[in-house]
């Protein structure tokens, strides 16, 4: 007897149903897995935009009480504000807000003559804060000017050379170079003082501060004349 031939319209309705019927199996054998992989998927994309929600919401929370704390500070309560910004670098720690309250703190401080606490925020902004932020130069400086407060105008000179390389702008440099001037005339670094008070006469002879600093230097030479002269 012979054996029938099997058409290969036969043979593709074999695989479609072999396919099919290993499908089903497939789908009825690891169905719980299937259904626990799309919950967690669902799980991970919901989560995510839970995250980024919070997150929107806390950074403009962040906003709205440093702009409370700053107006208090523009009114001059300078030790209330310091608590105020205090708050919000604590509770709102991670967000830009946090990091720039950091520096206001340490500046209200600063002007309400607490200076331990100026220098620990000061600090804090500067290892926080990016060198693109301003905040970060004036954190900087206000390092400098709590050491010349507290009667170190040394550690205050080392400080302002620090805040000069991180200045940006002409005007900027010139107002650091003549504290760091200052800094150093006051310790006694009296040739050091007038190097960089020749630099910013050479460097920046259109500058407003430089015809103060011209004067100031020709008041220095002229102690330093009569001083070798007595």
């Amino acid at each position: 007897m012979s054996k029938s031939r099997i058409t290969k319209k036969e043979l593709k309705e074999d695989a479609f149903v072999t396919a099919a019927f290993e499908a089903g199996h497939f789908f009825k054998e690891n169905m719980l897995k299937i259904v626990l992989g799309a919950v967690g998927l669902l799980v991970l994309v919901g989560g995510s935009w839970l995250y980024v929600n919070y997150r929107s919401e806390r950074i403009t929370e962040a906003s709205l009480e440093l702009f409370k704390a700053e107006s208090i500070y523009m009114g001059g309560n300078f030790a209330v504000a310091a608590t105020d910004f205090d708050r919000v670098a604590d509770d709102y720690s991670g967000t830009p807000s946090a990091a720039k309250a950091l520096f206001f703190a340490g500046d209200s401080y600063y002007k309400a003559g607490q200076y331990d606490q100026a220098k620990e925020r000061f600090e804090k902004a500067r290892k926080q804060l990016s060198n693109s932020d301003p905040l970060k130069l004036n954190s900087v400086a206000g390092l400098a000017a709590v050491a010349e407060q507290q009667g170190d105008p040394a550690a205050a000179a080392g400080i302002y050379r620090e805040a000069v390389g991180l200045a940006h702008f002409d005007y900027e440099k010139v107002i650091l170079m003549g504290d760091l001037s200052r800094a150093l005339e006051v310790g006694g670094q009296t040739d050091e003082a007038l190097k960089v008070m020749d630099e910013i006469v050479e460097k920046y002879p259109d500058s407003p501060r430089t015809p103060l600093i011209k004067e100031h230097r020709a008041e220095v030479r002229a102690r330093m004349q009569s001083g070798q002269k007595g």
